[in-house]
Parts: structure tokens; C-alpha cells; sequence
């Protein structure tokens, strides 16, 4: 039945198209014709393949095998076969191991007839056995019942599909009805919230391009050395004095510098305290008379002082106001600060510094001293002053930035450790916290500086019998049976977190007064003035009313009962006796109407054999001098007088600290070893930690000041907790009072924007440039016409290949010496010692200069005098490379070049400020580029 052609009998088949078959005939297969050759017989069976049709014998196949074919996708095992027969149809080879050529079947849709669902072998024959019948009918009935089943399952599945697809419909038209209004809402939600976004990042940019413009005023420090021509002829003349002389001078001038650093610190003190002794000698005495008129005396004197530091640091030498802390580190960053290193801005210092602490103000001594120590390492390495006139030849080798950067950081060392008697504290807070470039010998240099600044002070105060050292806090003998226990690890860091919290809130107030401040008083001195003498005047006011809240006491509370022979006259100055008897005393006044060094005392004291000092000071009172003084300490910070805000730190932790080691002993009374003076060092340490972030030099300083080593474990502890704290909050105090100041100052480390960008991104384009061989009158029309402190010096305009760099101040130099007299190819046009001799004392201006318009066609020739190790960076470098570059080289201009050295750009340091990078990173994200068009961007 296989070889039979079901259609080649049918009816009708005459008509051709009408009666079309399923299938091709076997005559139009044409398997049999006759007209093939016996040669395509044997091969057909040999092969296994049909005869070729006759319309495919009528012509020699050419074959063309092309063994090197152009594949798209997998690669054939066999070459690619091209057959030319452009005469005859082709025919594709569908199946070769088959043999079979099936030709295209075109079928009409009409003539479709469906397949039988019965076969030959189901149709019941007349011959067929009664068995086979039954057996055939039960298979046709089975067949039938299971179409009938197929399309029942089919209708089933239809109407399944279409109800589910009405439910579903039906769900999403009702959960669209529902939800509409809740899309919609979060539509509105999320478009207010991209607006509040956009128009914060809009807000925050027209404060920075103000901001960009208060910046600009600030110049940048030429920490890197020079190497020129010029130089490198100078250090062949002088190279066996390059170590031997130079080096030793150095340890000279840092005796010195810690010699003059020492008395300083020791005028300091006498000063502070003579005053401070006559005004309270003087106070009492009139309480004593009647008490109205001791306060009409107390707040004369604070407000006349007051407003005498005031005058001082407003109108004589602005620079002085302030701590000065930001200012050196912004210098040692490499940011010229005009008049912060001046001799006039230290005696002015000094000054403002001494009547602003003797006045009972909330601030202290010891920032000034940083600052004046900074000044005094300046000093003493330049030797010479332009308000005096003098200058000392043998020094100026020191004369250029890096090692006026070097002495700065040892004298802002010695400060510290002159102020606080600590002179390993000193050296670790320099290179902690205000230096931003350290070396193995500046380290001993510097150490070396503190230890005879500490030695100048303690020698001058063994001369004085009735002055204590200027922040040696005298908390008396540690004994270890009230040594901390692991336990009270616990409230330790309790103690740190809370520190953390209040100096965040302490920052944050400080930030506001200072932004008030700027905008409201800052622009009007006598606004200045008179805000100082309005803090004076309440401050005194809160000093003399909140005491009176508290009741008095007896001084024989706080002694234990046998030992009163050992109670000498100095324990007793400590508690002030104010509106109370003979041998009673005011526990708020003893910490609120009192120096500082004796309000430390009495919050610091300990527990010993011989005195117990738990009741000394009671929580609320405690409580109530925490938020008077981190209120008045906030707002007087930044105020026009000069003060520090270390001593504040300190008052302000041990008031906080002190109250939970009095509670924690209210909560555990049966233990007599818990100590509150122990809890009141951990609050100063943690109070200072959240502000200043200081850490290593931090606790080093508060073991040397109250000589209790046993507790270097829980201070860093409590320490490190704080600072944790505090950064999870709000950046360093210091570090925002640099920004408030618009001093341009590079962080330690890049930030994350930073990663992202390339130099081209970020850099000033089309730079001004010089060429090798420049003409005088283009000279003279850069330097006329831009404000541009450094130049690119390229081959010539047309290549523009980047040779070196070039300075502002080179360039007045060499116009300074060919107006004089210009010698071609000379060292007389430019010396590099004579340069630096003149960069720090006076440079003439390019107003000064008279050239005749006949010579402005001069070359002059730079090569000689430009920086040839300039380091320059391609227009594809990464922008946090680039920072790390800058940073950690104390670089001041980076051309930047192609892959063939032309000069494309230059970056410089306010570049890549932290806020800069930002901004650009900004407009960058808004322009939705991915990551192959970011790369992209900013190419020509």
C-alpha cells in the first residue's frame, strides 16, 4: 500500500489546479526516467541517491569549492561548495544521506482535506474472521471516543483560556481602579522629591560658584624644589656643604625656636594669672563688703578685658582673632595665607589672648599657642622681618617654602607642648593633626623642639614658686585600690558615645554662630567689638546668678574623718567660698566662678587614702555647668578675639564625665573603689575626641598633663568610641572652620567622585602658556593681562610639547634683571639663590617695568630658568591619581597632555577640591552617561 499513489486515480483530476494532490506523483518525482545515463545509474547505486532529474543532466556542473570561506556564526566541517549553473534550475541538497530531492511544495489551503481517522487496517473485510471483526470495531470505537474526548478537552481548554483571560482582565482593570490613586500619589511623591533633590543640588551650586570666588583670593605654596638650570649649577658649586652645614643649622634653629617658644608660653601664664589673682583678690574683698558690689566690680573687669582683647584682634591685626588652628593647617596644606605668619599677628596674639582668658570667658590659651608657635618656627628659620627690617645672610638657604613648611610644624609642635607641659603630645599633635607632609627627620626635629620648649617652661616656672605649670592639672596621687575595674569598661564607653554626641552638637552649633556671624557682624567691626563685650556681659551675669541656686556646703564633708591634718592651704583655694561662711563653700561657684585651671581641679579630682572626693560637686550642678558652658563656649568660638577651644574641650567632658561617675556611685553604693574623677578624664577625652577627632596625640597628651598612666586603656577606648561616633554624624570641627574660611585644603585621601573621573574632566582648558624662546612683549602681555601664578613652557605654538613650567615670580625676576641689563646666555639674567632670597622679601610688580614697545620684539630664552621636572599627567588619568600626586608631592600646577605630549590643559589645586570634584561629578550624573560615553566626554 506504500508504493500506491493515493491521488492518481481520483476523479476529476483533469482540471489540474481544482483537484490538486496532497502530494507530488511519483511521475513528477521522476525517480524512473528513462533519459538518465548509465553512468548516473552505477552512481546512483553505488551512492544510494536517486537519478538526477533529466533538466539536471543536460548540462556539466561546473563546481567551484571555495576553502577559505567568510563564515557569520559556527564554523562548517566542510568548505563552503559554490555551483554555477545559471541555465538550469538548482537544486539544493536537503538531505545527502538520505538521497532524497524534495522540490518545493506549494499547497492550497482550500483544497485541504483532512487526514482519515481510520487506516486500511481498521476497514472490516467480508473475509475478515468474527474475532478480527470485534477486534477492529472495538478499535474504531476507541479511536472515535478518543477524538471525541480530544476535542471535548480542547473546547474545554479554549473556554478555560477565555475565562481566565476575562478574569484576568477583570483583575487588572479593578486593581488599576484601586491603585490608581496610590501610583499616582507615589508619582507625585517620588517627581517632588527628584525637585527637592535638583533644586538643592542647584542651591548648593550657586553657593559654591560664590564660594569659588572667596577661594580664588588664596595662593598656593611652592613645596617643590625648583630644578632648573640655574639650581643644579649652584648645587655643583655647593655640593660638599649640602649635608654637613645645613643640617646642623637646622638643629640649631629648632633650640632656639623651642627656646623663645618656652617664655613665650611662661609670659603667657604670668600674665594670665597675676591677672586672674588681683581680679578675684579684688572681688572677694568687695562680696565681702556687700555682694551687689562685688558683682558691679567682677562684671567691670570682665567686660573691660573683653573688649580690650577685642580691639586687639579687630582693628590692630585681624588675623589674630581666632584660634588660628585652621590657618596653620590650611599654610602647612600649601595655601599661602596673607599675614598669618607675621611677627605683628604673634604680639597681637599674645595680647588679645591673655585679657580674653582673664576675663572669664569660655575659651582658653592653648590654640593661641599653636598658633604662635607656628609664627615663631617661621620666624626664626626666614631670619628676617619686613616690619623691622632685618635680616641675617647665613639663614637664607632656608628661605623657600618646604623648609619654611618644616619649621612651621615643629613650632606648631612646640606650642602644644609648651602650653599643656607635654612635649611627646606636642610632636604627635603636629603630625596628627596640622601637618600634611612629614619626614622621618622632621620627626626628631620636631620632638626635639618640644622637649625644649616643656624644658624652657618648667625652668622658669621653678622661679616662680606661686605659679603652677600653665595646664598641668593637679589631680593628686593615684592609689591602686581605686584603679578601674574591666566592668566600668562599660560606662566608659558609655561615657565615649556620649562625648561623640555632644561634640557633634557642639560643632554644629559652632557652625551656625559662625555662619550667622559672617553674614550679620563679620562685615562691621564695631559689630565685632560689641558682640564681644555682649558674651562678656551675660557670661558674667549666668557666672554670678546661677550659684545662687545651690546651697553651701561644708568643706569637712569632702575629708575623711581622722585625717584632717592632712589638709593643706592649696586644697582649699580650690573651693570658692563666694555668698557662703568660714568653711563652707559653693559647689557651683567653685566650677563656674573660677580660672580654669582651678575649675579642672575640682572636676578632675580623685580618690585617695586621704581625701575622698565623690561629694565634692553633686549632679545637678554639674549638669546645669555643662549646658552654660557648651553653650557660651560654641558661641564664643570664632568671636573677634583670640582663644582656643582645647581648655573649653576639657572643662566641658570632665562636667559631663564627673556627673555619670556620681550616678554610676548613686547606683552602686556599696562599692567604694568607683571613683568619679576617673569618669570626668574619661569625658574630656571622649568630649574632646568628638570634636577634634584627635586620637594617638590626644591621649598621649591627657596621660602627660595628669600623670595617670594606669588609665591609658579605657582613654583609648572611650577616645576611639567618641571620635566613631562623631563621624557618623558631622566632619571634624577644625575641618569645617578651614571650609567656613574658604582655604583651599586637599583631605588626606581622595574622594569617591574622585574615582570616577579623568583629568579631562575636570582640568582648565586652553592654558595659558609660554614658549622655550619668548618674545618680551608676549611676556609682558600674559603677565599683564592674566592673574595666572604658573605657565606651562612648551617647544612652540604650533607643536605646543610641554618642556617645563615656569612661575609667576621667575618670570618678574628675569624681566627684573634685563631691565637692568640683559646678557644673553648669562648667569647674571638669573640666579636661582638671588630668586628665593627675593621671593621672601619683595618681588617688583609687572607695573613697575618701563620697556620701550622698539624691544618688545626681544627673545628671551626660559630654558634656563623654567622647572624641567615638571610632572605632567594625560587627559585619560584617573582625577584620584592625580590627587595622590598632588597631596603626597606638594604639587602646585600638573599640565596635562595627549599620548603625544601636546599640552591639552592644567590642573591645579583648586581643582581638585573635594566640593569641585563634587560639582563636576553632579553635571556629569544629570547628563545620564553611560559608562563608554563618560570616558568620552570632554574629548575635542
Amino acid at each position: 500500500m506504500g508504493n500506491e499513489s493515493p491521488t492518481s486515480s481520483s476523479p476529476g483530476s483533469s482540471n489540474g489546479e481544482e483537484n490538486k494532490p496532497l502530494y507530488p506523483t511519483i511521475e513528477e518525482l521522476d525517480i524512473n526516467n528513462n533519459n538518465n545515463n548509465s553512468n548516473n545509474n552505477n552512481n546512483n547505486n553505488n551512492t544510494g541517491r536517486p537519478p538526477l532529474p533529466p533538466s539536471a543532466a543536460k548540462k556539466k556542473k561546473e563546481v567551484k569549492i571555495n576553502m577559505n570561506p567568510s563564515y557569520e556564526g559556527e564554523v562548517p566541517q566542510q568548505p563552503r561548495i559554490e555551483v554555477d549553473d545559471s541555465d538550469e534550475d538548482e537544486y539544493e541538497d536537503q538531505d545527502l544521506e538520505s538521497g532524497i530531492i524534495l522540490q518545493p511544495i506549494n499547497r492550497d489551503p482550500s483544497n485541504y482535506r483532512p487526514q482519515s481517522l481510520y487506516n486500511s487496517s481498521d476497514e472490516i473485510k467480508k473475509s475478515d474472521e468474527i474475532f478480527t471483526k470485534i477486534t477492529k470495531t472495538i478499535g474504531k470505537t476507541n479511536k472515535k471516543i478518543k477524538q471525541k474526548l480530544e476535542e471535548t478537552n480542547s473546547l474545554i481548554e479554549e473556554s478555560v483560556k477565555k475565562s481566565n483571560k476575562k478574569i484576568e482582565k477583570q483583575i487588572q482593570d479593578g486593581w488599576g481602579t484601586v491603585s490608581a490613586p496610590a501610583v499616582k500619589a507615589a508619582e507625585n511623591i517620588r517627581e517632588a522629591r527628584h525637585r527637592r533633590i535638583r533644586s538643592h543640588e542647584d542651591h548648593e551650586r550657586a553657593i559654591w560658584v560664590k564660594d569659588k570666588q572667596l577661594i580664588s583670593k588664596y595662593e598656593c605654596l611652592d613645596y617643590v624644589t625648583i630644578y632648573n638650570k640655574a639650581y643644579r649649577l649652584e648645587l655643583y658649586k655647593n655640593f660638599n656643604k649640602l649635608v654637613s652645614d645645613y643640617e646642623w643649622l637646622r638643629w640649631i634653629v629648632s633650640f632656639f625656636m623651642g627656646v623663645f617658644i618656652g617664655i613665650i608660653a611662661y609670659l603667657a601664664h604670668v600674665g594670665v594669672s597675676n591677672i586672674l589673682k588681683l581680679k578675684f583678690s579684688f572681688v572677694e574683698k568687695m562680696i565681702e563688703y556687700d555682694f551687689w558690689l562685688g558683682f558691679l566690680a567682677y562684671f567691670t573687669s570682665n567686660t573691660v578685658l573683653a573688649t580690650l582683647s577685642s580691639l586687639l584682634a579687630v582693628y590692630y591685626e585681624p588675623t589674630a582673632a581666632g584660634s588660628g588652628i585652621p590657618e596653620v593647617k590650611g599654610y602647612l596644606n600649601g595655601t599661602k595665607i596673607p599675614h598669618t605668619l607675621k611677627m605683628k599677628t604673634l604680639w597681637t596674639k599674645l595680647l588679645s589672648m591673655i585679657f580674653a582668658v582673664s576675663a572669664n570667658l569660655q575659651v582658653g590659651a592653648e590654640g593661641p599657642m599653636i598658633h604662635i608657635g607656628a609664627i615663631v618656627g617661621n620666624g626664626f628659620s626666614q631670619a628676617q622681618s619686613k616690619e623691622i627690617g632685618f635680616k641675617i645672610p647665613f639663614l637664607r638657604t632656608f628661605r623657600n617654602d618646604k623648609d619654611k613648611r618644616d619649621f612651621v610644624t615643629s613650632g606648631a609642635g612646640a606650642g602644644v607642648a609648651a602650653a599643656f607641659g607635654a612635649p611627646l603630645g606636642g610632636a604627635l599633635f603636629s603630625l596628627e593633626e596640622v601637618s600634611s607632609f612629614w619626614t622621618t627627620s622632621l620627626t626628631w626635629r620636631t620632638f626635639f623642639a618640644c622637649m625644649i620648649a616643656t624644658f624652657t617652661m618648667k625652668l622658669l616656672q621653678d622661679q616662680s614658686a606661686s605659679l603652677n605649670g600653665l595646664m598641668i592639672f593637679n589631680m593628686g596621687i593615684a592609689d591602686k585600690l581605686f584603679a578601674y575595674k574591666i566592668l566600668e569598661l562599660v560606662p566608659f564607653i558609655i561615657i565615649g558615645v556620649l562625648g561623640g554626641l555632644a561634640g557633634a552638637a557642639f560643632t554644629a552649633i559652632n557652625i551656625r554662630v559662625t555662619a550667622f556671624r559672617r553674614e550679620k557682624i563679620n562685615k562691621i567691626k564695631s559689630l565685632r567689638v560689641l558682640e564681644v563685650f555682649m558674651i562678656a556681659a551675660l557670661s558674667t551675669i549666668f557666672q554670678f546668678i546661677l550659684p545662687l541656686m545651690f546651697k553651701c556646703k561644708d568643706i569637712d564633708i569632702n575629708i575623711i574623718p581622722g585625717h584632717g591634718e592632712n589638709v593643706t592651704e592649696s586644697d582649699l583655694e580650690v573651693f570658692k567660698q563666694f555668698n557662703c561662711g568660714e568653711g563652707q563653700y559653693n559647689e557651683l561657684a567653685s566650677i563656674i566662678w573660677a580660672s580654669n585651671e582651678e575649675s579642672v581641679t575640682n572636676l578632675l579630682s580623685i580618690n585617695t587614702q586621704h581625701m575622698t572626693n565623690t561629694a565634692r560637686l553633686g549632679i545637678p550642678a554639674l549638669l546645669l555647668f555643662f549646658v552654660f558652658y557648651i553653650l557660651f563656649a560654641a558661641y564664643t568660638a570664632g568671636s573677634g578675639i583670640s582663644s582656643g577651644t582645647f581648655v573649653p574641650m576639657i572643662v566641658i567632658g570632665a562636667a559631663y564625665g564627673r556627673a555619670c561617675g556620681v550616678l554610676v556611685t548613686m547606683m552602686f553604693p556599696t562599692s567604694y573603689q568607683i571613683d568619679p574623677g576617673v569618669y570626668a578624664i574619661m569625658g574630656a577625652a571622649a568630649f574632646m575626641g568628638g570634636v577634634s577627632r584627635l586620637t594617638v596625640s590626644l591621649t598621649v597628651i591627657l596621660i602627660e598633663v595628669t600623670n595617670q598612666l594606669q588609665y591609658l586603656l579605657p582613654i583609648m577606648i572611650t577616645v576611639m568610641v567618641a571620635k566613631w561616633t562623631a563621624d557618623a554624624i558631622i566632619h571634624p570641627f577644625f575641618d569645617i572652620l578651614i571650609q567656613m574660611k574658604y582655604i583651599p585644603y586637599l583631605e588626606p585621601h581622595p574622594s569617591k567622585e574622585m574615582k570616577l573621573l579623568v583629568c579631562k574632566h575636570i582640568m582648565a582648558k586652553k592654558p595659558v602658556y609660554c614658549c622655550e624662546k619668548d618674545t618680551l612683549g608676549n611676556i609682558l602681555e600674559i603677565l599683564r593681562e592674566t592673574t595666572h601664578n604658573g605657565f606651562p613652557v612648551v617647544n612652540n605654538d604650533e607643536e605646543k610639547l610641554v618642556k617645563g613650567v615656569i612661575l609667576r615670580s621667575q618670570l618678574l625676576m628675569v624681566l627684573e634683571r634685563v631691565s637692568d641689563v640683559y646678557i644673553p646666555n648669562s648667569e647674571t639674567v638669573y640666579s636661582h639663590m638671588e630668586y628665593t632670597t627675593r621671593l621672601t622679601w619683595k618681588l617688583p610688580k609687572v607695573e613697575d617695568f618701563g620697556f620701550d614697545p622698539a624691544d618688545y620684539e626681544m627673545e628671551i630664552d626660559l630654558s634656563d630658568v623654567m622647572n624641567i621636572t615638571v610632572i605632567t599627567v594625560n587627559v585619560e588619568f584617573a582625577v584620584s591619581e592625580a590627587f595622590q600626586l598632588f597631596r603626597t608631592m606638594g604639587l602646585r600646577h600638573m599640565p596635562v597632555v595627549n599620548e603625544n605630549n601636546k599640552l591639552k590643559g592644567i590642573i591645579t589645586k583648586k581643582d581638585l577640591l573635594e566640593k569641585t570634584c563634587e560639582q563636576r561629578y553632579l553635571e556629569l550624573s544629570h547628563m545620564k552617561l553611560g559608562i563608554d560615553q563618560l570616558l568620552h566626554e570632554g574629548d575635542e
